[in-house]
């Protein structure tokens, strides 16, 4: 048997207890609950772990992090740095500016936008709890200088092909 099945009897079986869980009402059905949470909770965890740790491996090696296509599924890389500490005061005010500056006609001076359609846009670059980098750099505005940037991450993108 394969790591794959045997690691699919295993999920089966883990599902199999939830699911007969559903029909118990015993004095017992409360701590096999909790202890099922248990389980699920550290394997979780290993498994969190156990994929950080191929994931490294991997992108130690000589791939040249090409997306991949197999039968069962597609992976992609995605790299990406975290940003902490905005300036968010003065992101606002460049993007503002920004959008203010194509809502003028240059031949006429008019302005070709009212400001609910201003606002709106901003929310294009904006999210309440975060700025879109891309959607920011494609404005021309480079979203690092208003913020602190720390190392970046590559994550590992897994499609299955099995409900396409």
């Amino acid at each position: 048997m394969s790591i794959e099945e045997e690691l699919s009897e295993t999920l089966n079986r883990l599902d199999e207890s939830v699911h007969l869980e559903r029909t118990t009402n015993d004095p017992e059905r409360i701590y096999r609950l909790v202890h099922l949470g248990f389980i699920l909770n550290e394997a979780k965890r290993m498994i969190s772990s156990l994929q950080e740790e191929a994931k490294t491996i991997l992108l130690d090696s000589d791939w040249d992090r090409g997306p991949i296509q197999a039968q069962q599924f597609s992976m992609e890389t995605k790299t990406g740095a975290p940003r902490k500490k905005w300036n968010h005061q003065g992101l606002v005010e460049v993007v503002a500016q920004k959008i203010t500056d194509t809502a003028i006609d240059m031949d006429t001076g008019e302005i070709t936008k009212t400001p609910q359609q201003m606002i709106k846009e901003l929310m294009e670059y904006a999210a309440p709890s975060y700025w879109r980098v891309q959607a920011l750099r494609d404005l021309g505005i480079d979203a690092d200088s208003y913020c602190d940037v720390g190392e970046p991450n590559t994550n590992l993108i897994y499609r299955s092909n099995e409900n396409v």
